[in-house]
């Protein structure tokens, strides 16, 4: 799906969709076209509203300040790369880790891929999303559909943000990048609390892991956002062209700059309390096996004693007196309850119970 974003006469940015026709075998193709000026404009509209009177608008390139490309086919792929003149790149460039893949000059202009966190279901995930900026144009490209940028264009839809180039636009995502990042850490701070008062009880042992494990997984892709956002926005301020009005967006990079240095030490921070809470939570299911363990060997020690004495009247050998006497059976069933009672009791003098 492509969207153009252009800069409306009442200063606002919105968004149309570009639907390319599907191609029909033995008809031309004839995608949707833009115009170099409004006098081109007006007279490409003028031919087709002689074809078609719903005909709609046609945009003039220089006002198109975003270029919007979620999960591009081949053909819109195309059209984009034939219209703003921008080579896009593969899926496969997309991953590459390495600095000199994800940030390069080309040209006058910029190609810059990010790190997006965005969840599916609970699971917590991150996409790449390929920037690049030429003059006052930003085109942006990823494969997937990512919260964080359905959040950025309703913003924009609300008029909550006024970009006015390409730059504006990248710095406004960025920024709500962080703040999200933020508002993440957050979040599972809340949710260590949560885990932590759970972790006390090892009937819940397994539920209390998997939330632990799931929280660490949050970690991790804030933390790997947070790194990656780093290095790009100080890619970012070597690159700012040195105009005048470019003060105040070096001045937003360096807060932004700021502000993920203030959160990496507590993704640090999250890791060590994650690995407590492992340790605490094995600790306590340990302790609660201990204790099961302890009532069996107590009740195993209790019942040695009682055990001999019914060994020794077991053997039958011919003189043992008390097997004729009448009270002999009685006398020992005495002595086997008063040896495991006093095991017993002197288990509980010592505390051990």
């Amino acid at each position: 799906m492509i969207t153009l974003y252009r800069l409306h006469d009442d200063g606002r940015l919105r968004g149309e969709h570009i639907v390319l026709p599907d191609p029909q075998p033995g008809q031309p193709d004839t995608p949707p076209r833009l115009a170099d000026s409004a006098e081109e404009a007006a007279a490409l509209h003028a031919g087709l509203l002689a074809d078609d009177e719903l005909a709609p608008p046609i945009l003039v390139r220089s006002d198109v300040l975003w270029i919007d490309l979620c999960e591009p086919d081949e053909q819109e792929k195309r059209w984009v790369s034939e219209q703003f003149t921008v080579e896009l790149p593969d899926v496969e460039e997309l991953e590459e880790i390495e600095s000199s893949s994800r940030f390069y000059l080309e040209g006058d202009g910029i190609h810059v891929v990010s790190l997006f966190p965005h969840r599916k279901g609970r699971e917590p995930q991150t996409a790449n999303v390929a920037f690049h900026l030429h003059g006052r144009q930003l085109i942006s490209m990823r494969h997937e559909d990512i919260g964080l940028l359905r959040l950025f264009r309703n913003h924009l839809r609300r008029q909550r943000l006024s970009p006015e180039d390409g730059w504006e636009v990248l710095l406004a995502l960025l920024a709500m990048k962080v703040d999200y990042l933020a508002d993440e850490i957050e979040d599972i701070y809340r949710a260590l609390e949560a885990l932590g008062k759970q972790a006390v009880h090892p009937e819940a042992l397994e539920d209390t892991l998997h939330g632990i494990l799931l929280q660490e997984r949050y970690n991790d892709k804030v933390r790997q956002s947070l790194l990656d956002s780093q290095r790009l926005l100080r890619q970012l301020t070597r690159h700012l062209p040195s105009a005048p009005r470019q003060k105040s967006r070096r001045q937003e990079i360096r807060d932004m700059l700021r502000d993920i240095d203030s959160l990496n030490p507590h993704t640090t921070f999250i890791f060590d309390k994650v690995n407590f809470l492992l340790d605490a939570s094995i600790g306590f299911t340990n302790l609660d096996q201990s204790r099961i363990i302890k009532i069996f060997s107590v009740a195993a020690v209790v019942f040695m004693p009682p055990t001999l004495i019914a060994s020794i009247y077991g053997m039958n050998f011919h003189w043992m007196p008390e097997l004729d006497e009448d009270w002999g059976y009685p006398f020992a069933l005495c002595l086997m309850g008063a040896s495991a009672l006093s095991t017993y009791l002197f288990f509980k003098w010592k505390k051990w119970l």
